[in-house]
């Protein structure tokens, strides 16, 4: 690794060092919906950042992210969803609080029209937040489209979010938030029919530019 790279990975990519300054600009936040993890993340996900949420199947990467975009479009954001693996289910999207009616659905055919169409939504502007669900799509680890999508989202001031099962933009995400352990909470008792309650999920920053990474803290997605 280069050492202008180290320099880069130790101070931040895009926008995220201003010179002859005496401290940082603060960086809007965009709210999760869980205050207790907006508390960890110091008000929420970075606007005009992007952020990685990365966790393996069946963690609940895919309901979280629901969980942030109900919240976005409930505070009146117009919100965009760029889904290659035609993931995403509408009526769950809406009963995780997604207003629909505010939700660009974009659904392209594979990781090159997916990143493609993420730069063009970005470029755009007029959205709150993007979430790009790559889901489990193979990548090729396209390395120059990170910066660039990382640049289109500052430029416009969106929150881009990155949803995968591992992390890939490397020093070009500000903020990587990675689940792991779950535990399933079940609501029975005598004489009732046991039913799905909800999930608790462990969330960690194992990367942050703008806040302190290694904190973790647990979160439980409902289930209707």
């Amino acid at each position: 690794m280069s050492a202008a790279t180290l320099l880069l990975d130790r101070l931040g990519r895009p926008g995220d060092i201003r010179l002859a300054t005496a401290r940082p600009a603060a960086i809007p936040r965009l709210s999760t919906g869980l205050p207790a993890l907006d508390a960890v993340l110091e008000g929420g996900l970075p606007r005009g950042r992007l952020t990685e949420l990365a966790g393996a199947r069946s963690t609940g990467r895919t309901g979280l992210a629901c969980i942030i975009a109900g919240a976005a479009t409930r505070a009146g954001e117009t919100i965009a969803w760029i889904d290659p693996e035609d993931g995403l289910e509408p009526e769950a999207a809406a009963d995780a609080g997604v207003l629909l009616a505010h939700t660009l659905w974009v659904r392209p055919r594979g990781e090159r029209d997916a990143l493609r169409a993420t730069e063009l939504l970005l470029g755009a502007g007029g959205f709150g937040l993007v979430v790009l669900d790559l889901g489990s799509v193979e990548t090729s680890r396209r390395e120059a489209s990170w910066p660039r999508l990382a640049h289109a989202a500052e430029r416009t001031g969106a929150a881009l979010l990155i949803v995968a099962t591992q992390r890939r933009a490397g020093t070009c995400a500000a903020l990587g938030l990675e689940l792991g352990s779950r535990h399933v909470h079940w609501s029975d008792g005598p004489g009732r029919l046991a039913l799905l309650a909800g999930i608790d999920a462990c969330v960690t920053i194992v990367q942050s530019r703008i806040g302190r990474p290694g904190r973790a803290l647990v979160v439980r997605q409902a289930c209707a």
